[in-house]
């Protein structure tokens, strides 16, 4: 049993992969015979791996088959609306609950980005800016802020947000994920609170106003 829950997990990470990697879009089909094939297994793990995608409303059930979620534009503004929210809260307990070795991660991840160049490939910096979220949001020490924090970012992940925002936005992300730090660093939860949520007010409206007549219009 621990070796079939091991294995739905490394198939829920490679379709989780081949949809942001843009391999799998939305609306199409998931073909569960070749990725049976593909790792060799049962279709008890595959069954696993798609029912927890299901749960994540990452993929859904039409008919017989599962396909990868269409996310329309509305979603997207609901899912910013609620992800401005519990960021700004995740990042005001990790102000007060961050521990050195996290905060050590998030300088080395700046590191990173303010290191690469044009010539890097886009996933590498929205992963970048992806694991600095995530971070903050594990440093919260709420598990539930943390579960609905990265749900929520996976999501849009299916849409591949993050992608565009991270490259066509990269010295602003830059710029505001170094004082977010700067805060964090300092302790101060209401600094960091406020300038989260400014963040994400941000990036909302720059998806609105770029991203989304770029992907559906």
């Amino acid at each position: 049993m621990e070796q079939s829950i091991t294995l739905s997990k490394k198939i829920y990470n490679y379709i989780i992969e081949e949809i942001t990697s843009g391999h799998l879009r939305m609306g199409q089909i998931i073909d569960e015979n070749g990725i049976m094939e593909l790792f060799g297994s049962s279709k008890t793990p595959i069954r696993e791996a798609i029912l927890s995608l299901e749960n994540d409303g990452i993929i859904e059930k039409r008919g017989k088959s599962y396909f990868v979620c269409f996310i329309e534009p509305d979603e997207i503004n609901q899912i910013f609306e609620a992800r401005r929210e519990l960021e700004a809260i995740a990042v005001y307990y990790a102000a007060k609950r961050i521990q050195k070795a996290e905060l050590k991660q998030l300088s080395d991840i700046l590191k990173k980005i303010r290191k690469s160049t044009d010539e890097d490939e886009p996933a590498d910096l929205a992963n970048l800016n992806g694991k600095f979220h995530s971070i903050i949001a594990r440093a919260s020490r709420n598990k539930y802020i943390e579960n609905e924090v990265n749900l929520l970012r996976l999501k849009l992940r299916i849409v591949r947000v993050t992608l565009f925002t991270s490259i066509e936005r990269r010295s602003d992300e830059l710029a505001e994920h170094s004082a977010i730090y700067e805060a964090l660093a300092n302790g101060d939860a209401e600094k960091a609170r406020t300038l989260m949520y400014n963040h994400e007010t941000d990036v909302w409206e720059y998806v609105n106003k770029y991203i989304i007549p770029k992907l559906y219009y």
